[in-house]
Protein backbone atom coordinates (compact mmCIF):
# COMPACT_ATOMS: atom_id res chain seq x y z
CA UNK A 1 0.00 0.00 0.00
CA UNK A 2 1.67 3.31 -1.10
CA UNK A 3 0.46 6.10 1.00
CA UNK A 4 1.54 9.16 -1.10
CA UNK A 5 1.59 12.57 0.95
CA UNK A 6 2.16 16.66 1.16
CA UNK A 7 1.78 18.92 3.22
CA UNK A 8 1.19 23.05 3.66
CA UNK A 9 2.09 25.14 6.52
CA UNK A 10 1.93 28.75 8.04
CA UNK A 11 3.46 30.61 11.01
CA UNK A 12 1.10 29.69 13.99
CA UNK A 13 -0.44 33.14 14.47
CA UNK A 14 -3.46 34.72 14.72
CA UNK A 15 -4.12 36.39 11.28
CA UNK A 16 -4.17 39.66 13.00
CA UNK A 17 -0.64 39.14 14.49
CA UNK A 18 0.67 38.34 11.48
CA UNK A 19 -0.79 41.06 9.47
CA UNK A 20 0.69 43.35 12.07
CA UNK A 21 3.83 41.74 12.69
CA UNK A 22 4.35 42.04 8.75
CA UNK A 23 3.19 45.26 8.45
CA UNK A 24 6.12 46.10 10.71
CA UNK A 25 8.72 44.65 8.99
CA UNK A 26 8.09 46.28 5.55
CA UNK A 27 7.81 49.48 7.67
CA UNK A 28 11.10 48.79 9.40
CA UNK A 29 10.46 48.86 12.71
CA UNK A 30 10.28 45.13 13.64
CA UNK A 31 13.48 43.87 12.64
CA UNK A 32 15.98 40.69 13.57
CA UNK A 33 17.48 42.93 15.99
CA UNK A 34 14.22 44.49 17.80
CA UNK A 35 12.62 41.60 18.14
CA UNK A 36 14.08 38.19 16.63
CA UNK A 37 11.56 35.72 18.17
CA UNK A 38 8.59 36.94 16.11
CA UNK A 39 11.03 38.30 12.99
CA UNK A 40 11.71 34.70 12.38
CA UNK A 41 8.35 33.77 13.61
CA UNK A 42 6.84 35.46 10.54
CA UNK A 43 9.58 35.31 8.26
CA UNK A 44 10.77 31.29 8.65
CA UNK A 45 7.95 29.99 10.90
CA UNK A 46 5.88 27.83 7.77
CA UNK A 47 9.40 26.11 7.84
CA UNK A 48 9.75 25.20 11.59
CA UNK A 49 7.65 23.19 13.34
CA UNK A 50 8.39 25.05 16.55
CA UNK A 51 7.34 27.98 15.17
CA UNK A 52 4.75 27.03 12.35
CA UNK A 53 1.43 24.40 12.09
CA UNK A 54 0.22 22.78 9.39
CA UNK A 55 -2.73 24.21 7.56
CA UNK A 56 -3.10 21.40 4.92
CA UNK A 57 -2.15 17.99 4.50
CA UNK A 58 -3.14 16.36 1.29
CA UNK A 59 -2.35 12.53 0.83
CA UNK A 60 -3.65 9.48 -1.54
CA UNK A 61 -3.30 5.76 -0.89
CA UNK A 62 -2.71 3.51 -3.90
CA UNK A 63 -1.55 4.94 -7.32
CA UNK A 64 -5.54 5.28 -8.45
CA UNK A 65 -6.92 6.17 -5.22
CA UNK A 66 -8.93 9.67 -4.26
CA UNK A 67 -6.74 12.41 -3.30
CA UNK A 68 -7.44 13.49 -0.07
CA UNK A 69 -7.28 17.09 1.84
CA UNK A 70 -7.20 17.86 4.98
CA UNK A 71 -7.70 21.36 5.38
CA UNK A 72 -6.87 23.41 8.83
CA UNK A 73 -9.55 26.31 8.53
CA UNK A 74 -12.22 24.02 8.33
CA UNK A 75 -11.84 23.07 11.90
CA UNK A 76 -8.17 23.09 13.58
CA UNK A 77 -4.80 21.96 13.49
CA UNK A 78 -5.27 18.96 16.18
CA UNK A 79 -8.40 17.48 14.40
CA UNK A 80 -6.61 17.13 10.67
CA UNK A 81 -3.65 15.57 12.75
CA UNK A 82 -5.87 13.28 14.38
CA UNK A 83 -7.34 12.21 11.27
CA UNK A 84 -4.61 11.95 9.28
CA UNK A 85 -2.93 9.91 12.32
CA UNK A 86 -6.19 7.47 11.86
CA UNK A 87 -5.11 7.00 8.52
CA UNK A 88 -1.76 6.26 9.36
CA UNK A 89 -2.53 3.68 11.67
CA UNK A 90 -5.18 1.81 9.89
CA UNK A 91 -3.40 1.24 6.90
CA UNK A 92 0.65 0.74 8.16
CA UNK A 93 -0.29 -2.73 9.03
CA UNK A 94 -0.63 -3.85 4.93
CA UNK A 95 2.34 -5.42 3.66
CA UNK A 96 4.68 -3.23 1.55
CA UNK A 97 3.20 0.02 2.98
CA UNK A 98 4.93 3.18 1.65
CA UNK A 99 5.27 7.08 2.29
CA UNK A 100 6.35 8.60 -0.92
CA UNK A 101 6.41 12.67 -1.92
CA UNK A 102 9.23 15.30 -1.78
CA UNK A 103 11.75 16.30 0.96
CA UNK A 104 10.01 14.10 3.35
CA UNK A 105 12.49 12.87 5.30
CA UNK A 106 13.94 16.46 5.59
CA UNK A 107 10.62 18.46 6.30
CA UNK A 108 6.78 16.71 6.07
CA UNK A 109 7.66 13.91 8.48
CA UNK A 110 9.42 15.50 11.01
CA UNK A 111 7.21 18.81 10.90
CA UNK A 112 4.20 16.35 11.67
CA UNK A 113 6.24 14.41 14.41
CA UNK A 114 6.86 17.58 15.81
CA UNK A 115 2.88 19.16 15.65
CA UNK A 116 1.57 15.76 17.21
CA UNK A 117 3.58 15.42 19.66
CA UNK A 118 2.66 19.20 20.70
CA UNK A 119 -0.59 17.97 20.45
CA UNK A 120 -0.35 14.73 22.65
CA UNK A 121 -2.50 13.40 19.37
CA UNK A 122 -0.63 10.38 21.39
CA UNK A 123 2.10 8.94 23.05
CA UNK A 124 5.67 9.78 21.89
CA UNK A 125 6.87 6.19 21.25
CA UNK A 126 3.96 5.56 19.16
CA UNK A 127 3.66 8.77 17.03
CA UNK A 128 7.57 7.57 16.08
CA UNK A 129 6.87 4.31 15.42
CA UNK A 130 4.13 5.44 12.78
CA UNK A 131 6.53 8.68 11.59
CA UNK A 132 9.92 7.13 11.39
CA UNK A 133 10.07 3.74 12.98
CA UNK A 134 10.23 1.11 10.38
CA UNK A 135 8.95 3.32 7.44
CA UNK A 136 9.74 3.01 4.28
CA UNK A 137 9.88 6.33 3.03
CA UNK A 138 10.36 7.13 -0.86
CA UNK A 139 11.42 10.21 -0.47
CA UNK A 140 12.27 11.39 -4.42
CA UNK A 141 14.74 14.25 -3.39
CA UNK A 142 16.83 11.97 -1.94
CA UNK A 143 16.31 9.14 -4.26
CA UNK A 144 17.74 11.98 -6.68
CA UNK A 145 20.61 12.98 -5.23
CA UNK A 146 22.89 10.39 -6.74
CA UNK A 147 22.37 11.93 -10.08
CA UNK A 148 23.24 15.36 -8.77
CA UNK A 149 26.52 14.47 -6.93
CA UNK A 150 24.86 14.11 -3.84
CA UNK A 151 24.48 17.73 -3.59
CA UNK A 152 20.93 18.77 -2.75
CA UNK A 153 21.03 22.48 -4.45
CA UNK A 154 18.42 22.68 -7.53
CA UNK A 155 16.70 19.38 -6.02
CA UNK A 156 13.49 21.44 -6.24
CA UNK A 157 9.61 20.00 -6.79
CA UNK A 158 9.47 21.89 -10.02
CA UNK A 159 13.11 20.46 -10.90
CA UNK A 160 11.91 16.75 -11.07
CA UNK A 161 8.76 17.32 -12.62
CA UNK A 162 10.20 19.08 -15.53
CA UNK A 163 12.85 16.27 -15.80
CA UNK A 164 10.18 13.90 -16.12
CA UNK A 165 7.81 15.49 -18.75
CA UNK A 166 4.80 16.39 -16.15
CA UNK A 167 3.53 19.87 -15.36
CA UNK A 168 5.34 22.77 -13.08
CA UNK A 169 3.06 24.38 -10.64
CA UNK A 170 4.74 27.43 -11.33
CA UNK A 171 4.65 29.44 -7.94
CA UNK A 172 5.80 29.32 -4.60
CA UNK A 173 4.71 27.59 -1.11
CA UNK A 174 5.40 30.70 0.02
CA UNK A 175 2.92 31.78 -1.50
CA UNK A 176 0.21 29.90 0.34
CA UNK A 177 0.83 31.87 3.49
CA UNK A 178 0.17 35.53 2.44
CA UNK A 179 -3.41 33.53 1.09
CA UNK A 180 -3.88 31.78 4.03
CA UNK A 181 -3.70 34.57 6.84
CA UNK A 182 -5.86 36.69 4.21
CA UNK A 183 -8.41 33.81 3.69
CA UNK A 184 -8.06 32.96 0.43
CA UNK A 185 -8.68 29.46 1.17
CA UNK A 186 -9.36 28.17 -2.75
CA UNK A 187 -5.94 29.58 -3.82
CA UNK A 188 -4.52 26.95 -1.13
CA UNK A 189 -6.27 24.34 -2.32
CA UNK A 190 -5.64 25.18 -6.48
CA UNK A 191 -1.74 25.76 -5.36
CA UNK A 192 -2.38 22.11 -3.85
CA UNK A 193 -3.75 20.68 -7.35
CA UNK A 194 -0.98 21.89 -8.80
CA UNK A 195 1.95 20.66 -6.85
CA UNK A 196 0.19 16.92 -5.97
CA UNK A 197 1.80 14.71 -9.12
CA UNK A 198 3.42 12.37 -6.83
CA UNK A 199 1.55 9.44 -8.14
CA UNK A 200 2.08 10.15 -11.14
CA UNK A 201 5.73 11.01 -10.99
CA UNK A 202 6.35 7.96 -9.42
CA UNK A 203 4.66 5.91 -11.75
CA UNK A 204 7.21 7.14 -14.41
CA UNK A 205 10.36 6.49 -12.04
CA UNK A 206 9.04 2.92 -11.91
CA UNK A 207 8.01 1.93 -15.66
CA UNK A 208 10.44 3.83 -16.86
CA UNK A 209 13.61 4.07 -14.46
CA UNK A 210 14.90 7.44 -13.07
CA UNK A 211 15.87 10.01 -15.48
CA UNK A 212 19.84 10.41 -16.55
CA UNK A 213 22.17 12.84 -14.65
CA UNK A 214 22.07 14.47 -17.59
CA UNK A 215 18.53 15.10 -18.10
CA UNK A 216 18.20 16.09 -14.69
CA UNK A 217 20.94 18.72 -14.51
CA UNK A 218 19.65 19.85 -17.79
CA UNK A 219 16.03 20.31 -15.47
CA UNK A 220 17.51 22.20 -13.00
CA UNK A 221 19.54 24.66 -15.45
CA UNK A 222 15.88 25.36 -16.95
CA UNK A 223 14.23 25.86 -13.73
CA UNK A 224 16.92 28.31 -12.61
CA UNK A 225 16.55 30.14 -15.75
CA UNK A 226 12.69 30.08 -15.00
CA UNK A 227 13.07 31.55 -11.52
CA UNK A 228 15.78 34.18 -12.74
CA UNK A 229 13.15 35.19 -15.26
CA UNK A 230 10.39 35.37 -12.83
CA UNK A 231 12.29 37.66 -10.05
CA UNK A 232 13.28 39.78 -12.96
CA UNK A 233 9.71 40.51 -13.77
CA UNK A 234 8.80 40.46 -9.97
CA UNK A 235 6.99 37.48 -9.79
CA UNK A 236 7.16 34.79 -7.05
CA UNK A 237 9.96 32.18 -7.88
CA UNK A 238 9.05 28.58 -8.18
CA UNK A 239 9.54 26.39 -5.21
Amino acid sequence: MDLFLDIETAPDMAAPEYADANMRIEQGTLTRQSDPDTYWKVRKGALSAADGKVILITYQLGEHGPVRRLAEWESDERTILAEFYGVLSRFQRFRGFRIIGHNLTRFDLPFLYTRMLHHNIDGGREIYRRLVEGVVVCDTLQMHLPLNGYDIAGLRHDTLMHAYGLPVKGTSGGDEIRHYFDGEYEKILEYSEREFRYAELFARMKKGGMVSAERLKDAIVEMQRRRQQQNEEGGSPQD
